[in-house]
């Protein structure tokens, strides 16, 4: 008997009993998918916010602290039923305080440049630093951390710059002079002290701003090890009455860091007066040229007043020129106002010869009645004498009477 595995099928009946059936695809419930994203937003959404659990309300780092003093880092936060597990402290990324409840005890240190942690009066919420420098200046992060289960943690930070103050006193003005008139330039620089950051410089002309475009700027001078800053500003205008006030005007540097340091520095300067006007000089020379002490290199008003009428008297026009005078004196009175003129010169020099002659004889009379009371004094000591002496005096007048006898 044949076996079925060697019967042969037609190929008609082969092709007929062959069925291709596609794969099926699983249906997608797109409404599960959004349910499992929106799930995720708000959870993430919680965790961002901080709805509930713990909170960091605040977080305390001063800006700039003088260069060695101590100061204080505070970081505030609100478990909200939560165990606190930790808080720590980073200065530029780097730990260097933490504080665990659960460790004895509770508060460590870690060595890091520029920072000087003060245990005693330190806790969770507040670290001390002392004796700050220069290396102490940097970004200072705070991390609390909730306990098991969530563990949550909340982080915030603040930059702190430890502050170098000027060590030359208050600001200095070179280029300066003591006096100013209309039209000069101010040109002048104010220079502080060395100091890190560097401070600002500000000018000021009788206590009002200056205008930005009368500033000179120059760049910051770096020196020492430390890298202590020189701030120089400079400042350049030209002088206007505006800028004085009573005579004077005042050119005010300030040098100022913030709220820790403020100097200032002024100078006052003085406006030169405008000089006296030529014809008031010649005035002045005239009048101590008649002084009763030197009458002789003066001249009166009166010569000048007559010699002005003679020139305009015989100043006559040009010959080539056809332009008749402005003012033509008839014929008939040049002779008496020459007359007139020549009167007025003699009596003006006449004038002056009598004003010498009265002080040449007040001079006179006070040397004779100074030489009359000498010589009552000298008459009078010798008085004196012959009362002191008779016995002298005696013996000389018996001695002019012999040799007068002898002579006859």
């Amino acid at each position: 008997m044949a076996s079925t595995s060697d019967q042969k099928i037609p190929e008609g009946e082969q092709e007929q009993n062959v069925e291709i059936k596609p794969k099926q695809k699983p249906a997608i419930n797109m409404f599960g998918h959004l349910n499992l994203l929106a799930a995720l937003f708000f959870i993430g959404t919680l965790k961002d916010f901080n709805v509930d659990g713990l909170k960091l309300t605040e977080i305390r780092i001063p800006q700039y602290v003088v260069k060695g003093s101590a100061t204080q880092l505070e970081c505030l936060y609100d478990l909200d039923g939560e165990a606190l597990y930790s808080v720590k402290w980073y200065k530029d990324g780097n730990e260097f305080y933490r504080y665990v409840p659960r460790d004895m005890p509770p508060a460590q240190t870690f060595l890091l440049p520029g920072v000087n942690v003060d245990l005693h009066n330190s806790s969770d919420a507040i670290v001390t630093l002392r004796n700050v420098n220069l290396l102490s200046t940097g970004r200072f992060r705070c991390e609390v951390s909730g306990e098991a289960p969530s563990f949550q943690t909340v982080t915030e930070h603040g930059d702190m710059v430890v502050v170098s103050l000027p060590d030359q006193g208050p600001p200095k003005i070179s280029g300066g002079r003591p006096r100013y008139q209309i039209g000069d330039y101010v040109r002048i620089n104010c220079t502080a002290g060395r100091s890190k950051p560097a401070v600002e410089l500000s000018w000021k002309v009788n206590e009002e701003p200056v205008d930005p475009q009368t500033l000179r700027k120059y760049d910051t001078i770096v020196s020492g090890r430390d890298g202590l800053e020189t701030s120089v500003l400079g400042l350049q205008f030209r002088v206007e009455q505006r800028h004085f006030r009573n005579g004077d005007m005042k050119l005010k540097c300030i040098a100022s860091l913030s709220t820790l340091y403020w100097r200032s520095n002024e100078e006052s300067v003085e406006g030169d007066r405008p000089q006296k006007a030529p014809v008031l000089e010649s005035r002045e020379t005239v009048y101590a040229s008649n002084s009763r002490a030197d009458p002789v290199q003066g001249t009166s008003y009166r010569e000048i007043f007559v010699t002005k009428i003679l020139s305009f008297l015989f100043v006559h026009p040009n010959a080539a020129s056809s332009a008749a005078p402005p003012f033509a004196v008839p014929a008939p009175l040049v002779l008496p106002l020459v007359l007139l003129a020549v009167a007025v010169a003699t009596l003006a020099s006449r004038t002056d010869i009598h004003e010498l002659s009265i002080d040449g004889r007040a001079g006179s009379s006070e040397l004779l009645a100074g030489r009359q009371e000498e010589k009552e004094e000298e008459k009078e000591e010798i008085g004196m004498e012959e009362k002191s002496c008779p016995i002298a005096h005696g013996k000389s007048a018996t001695q002019q009477g012999k040799i007068t006898m002898a002579a006859r």
